[in-house]
């Protein structure tokens, strides 16, 4: 049940962005963001405690996860309103959050 509530919140939250939902790097971001939500202190390691555990999940390597979400974003950054992410994320017009940076802002709103 709780990981319904984190689920619903965290699509919520990436409505707010230019997404293509249909993609397994899409899956992929919506665990890494439950799994920071969850506990903040994984932080200090994404790879082991973040991308490991949804490379586990998913049967392939953490570099995988992260390099989907990471072009997921990219692609993200540039269908999406650039005021949007620079309210959202208290960025400059021209600077693109990092994967790291987008994931656990979204965390932090849940």
């Amino acid at each position: 049940m709780v990981e319904s509530i984190y689920e619903e919140k965290i699509m919520i939250e990436l409505k707010n962005f230019n997404f293509k939902r249909n993609s397994l790097a899409y899956e992929y971001l919506i665990d890494t963001i439950k799994i920071v939500a969850e506990d903040r202190m994984v932080i200090k390691d994404f790879l082991k405690y973040v991308y490991e555990p949804v490379a586990e999940r998913y049967k392939t390597k953490p570099q995988n996860v992260l390099w989907c979400i990471n072009k997921l974003i990219s692609l993200m950054y540039f269908n999406t309103n650039e005021e949007i992410i620079e309210k959202y994320f208290k960025v400059n017009k021209n600077n693109k959050p990092s994967t790291k940076a987008f994931i656990i802002g979204v965390a932090k709103n849940i």
